[in-house]
């Protein structure tokens, strides 16, 4: 039979890990408060770097103001971060045609490369990105949203992303 000062210890051995599973907040990113995105054009995607920011827009760093990925209860994975991209062909300096709308593909945690600041990274394949041929350069407008169950929706956008690996000379125009 367990003592009474046992049952008492082990009680609020019990509220203490009550009150701690309630007071920590799993699933939220610490100190997040908007995105701001960056992006390269390879072979076949458009690659496209999220650099999560703080109130005052500086990077949040590895580790010590954010979960880290996929460690721990409080751990944030890629799948739990739902992103929407739109991508708009230019003609004449101008937003022109929607070429593109839809989630990042292989989207994952990734850093800057000699930094700790961390970045959520994603695809667009090339087969998803529509051919405008009344487009003038190969660049366009692209445009990101990340949001969470519990944070965001952020978004951010760039005005002049290469998107095209073909220019319009290699289709006669």
């Amino acid at each position: 039979m367990i003592s009474r000062q046992t049952s008492r210890l082990l009680g609020g051995l019990f509220l203490f890990l009550i009150f701690l599973c309630c007071t920590c907040s799993t699933g939220e990113i610490d100190n997040f408060e908007g995105i701001r995105i960056e992006s390269d054009l390879r072979v076949s995607y458009v690659g496209v770097r999220i650099v999560l920011v703080d109130g005052n827009q500086q990077p949040l760093i590895w580790g010590s103001s954010i979960l880290s990925p996929e460690v721990g209860l409080s751990a944030l994975h890629p799948s739990e971060i739902i992103t929407e991209a739109e991508i708009h062909s230019l003609q004449n300096g101008e937003k022109h045609k929607q070429v593109f709308s839809g989630q990042l593909y292989n989207l994952r945690w990734s850093r800057i490369i000699g930094t700790d600041t961390r970045i959520l990274a994603g695809e667009i394949p090339h087969v998803m990105i529509d051919e405008d041929r009344e487009r003038d350069t190969q660049r366009g407008i692209l445009t990101v949203t990340i949001r969470t169950e519990k944070q965001g929706p952020f978004t951010d956008t760039i005005t002049r992303a290469r998107i095209y690996t073909r220019s319009l000379e290699v289709y006669g125009l």
